[in-house]
């Protein structure tokens, strides 16, 4: 299939598009103590793909892309309130719970100014799910029974919700966008995970999850000791994760995800999305497995 290069129109559109959703972002008082956050590349990539398949108005569309850009941002925000937390200043804390629900709230007057009231019930669905699923991730943090598979869900309800939420209202009917949709936000779940060094303390990542599944008896009993503080051997820990190439493992299976991407993209006969994603498979690649740097085989 030949490659189409995305026109200019397109090019502009994608451009107003990002400069209506940090207008929306601004605030006099925020923008002084905090910098707008860099749009997530996934969700704006497909938001937007998804909208340019369906009959609405550009307007419709763009204002549609803005909600969900708005809604994930303003839900990532909070997840950074620790770090906010950490510094002397009371106020960043403050206000970044502030920005979250600044960002968040200003989806009901897009979807208004839209016309799309209806849309604002099916969007809130979606909000449920990822702030249930952060709850169970943030549930006893240091407890490693946990399956992958669990945290796999649960990644991919806080990081998909929102895209599947647009996929099944507008292009449920258009084959392979589910499985685009699926495997991308699976790709970047596991291409973030696998990039994560190992270190001190220990926290509840999925290539420690992965290890704790292949760890023999005593390897989970020195494990149990490293969580509760009693040893402190970073060494060890590095050496675990070379033992079962868990980076490796999930740098194999993030590729497999892209792989299967590439299928469906080329299937839905979509080539600007394919070349747009080009960009996203790279940086999703682009870094040797920490295990690999570290010596393991590959």
């Amino acid at each position: 299939m030949q490659v189409q290069h995305r026109t200019d129109l397109q090019l502009e559109t994608e451009r107003e598009v990002r400069t209506k959703i940090y207008q929306e972002m601004e605030h006099p008082y925020l923008s002084r103590w905090m910098q707008a956050p860099v749009l997530e590349s996934l969700q704006l990539i497909l938001a937007t793909a998804m909208a340019r398949a369906t009959s609405l108005s550009v307007a419709e569309r763009d204002a549609i892309v803005a909600t969900l850009m708005l809604i994930y941002h303003g839900l990532a925000v909070h997840d950074e309130i620790e770090e906010y937390s950490a510094r002397e200043d009371e106020r960043y804390r403050q206000l970044g719970v502030l920005a979250g629900v600044f960002y968040s709230s200003k989806y009901y007057r897009l979807l208004a100014d839209a016309g799309r009231v209806d849309l604002v019930g099916t969007f809130a669905q979606a909000i449920q799910a990822i702030n249930e699923a952060k709850a169970e991730l943030e549930r006893d943090k240091l407890d490693f029974t946990m399956t992958p598979g669990r945290w796999m869900e649960l990644q991919e309800t806080i990081h998909g919700a929102l895209l599947h939420t647009l996929r099944r209202t507008f292009v449920g009917g258009l084959a392979h966008w589910e499985d685009i949709v699926t495997h991308l936000v699976r790709a970047t779940i596991l291409s973030k995970a696998w990039q994560q060094a190992p270190k001190l303390p220990v926290t509840r990542t999925l290539a420690n999850l992965t290890l704790w599944q292949q760890a023999s008896g005593e390897e989970r009993k020195w494990w149990k000791q490293l969580v509760a503080g009693k040893v402190q051997d970073h060494n060890k820990l590095v050496s675990l994760h070379v033992k079962y190439g868990t980076s490796s493992t999930l740098f194999q299976q993030a590729e497999d995800e892209i792989g299967t991407v590439e299928h469906a993209v080329l299937l839905a006969d979509t080539p600007e999305l394919l070349e747009e994603l080009r960009v996203v498979f790279d940086q999703l690649t682009e870094v040797q497995p920490i295990a690999r740097r570290l010596g393991e085989e590959a």
